[in-house]
């Protein structure tokens, strides 16, 4: 028996008899999901990196405020 058989509605796509799996043997379209995968992680860790980024501002501005109401109370 054949371990591959071709899916009716798209020839770049063969069935793998023994996981049942659907495998795409397009070797253009597999670099092309990898590019996009990859760009996707990249913009992914651009936005945790300015999350991240923010709140380091955000907690400065608090130990800021802090420190300037401190100094306000202490001089009044």
């Amino acid at each position: 028996m054949n371990r591959y058989l071709k899916v009716k509605t798209d020839s770049s796509l063969i069935r793998d008899m023994e996981s049942n799996a659907i495998v795409n043997n397009n070797k253009t379209e597999y670099d092309k999901f990898l590019r996009i995968s990859e760009i996707k992680h990249k913009e992914k860790m651009e936005m945790q990196n300015l999350k991240d980024d923010v709140q380091s501002l955000k907690d400065d501005m608090k130990d800021i405020k802090d420190l300037l109401l401190t100094i306000a109370k202490n001089h009044l």
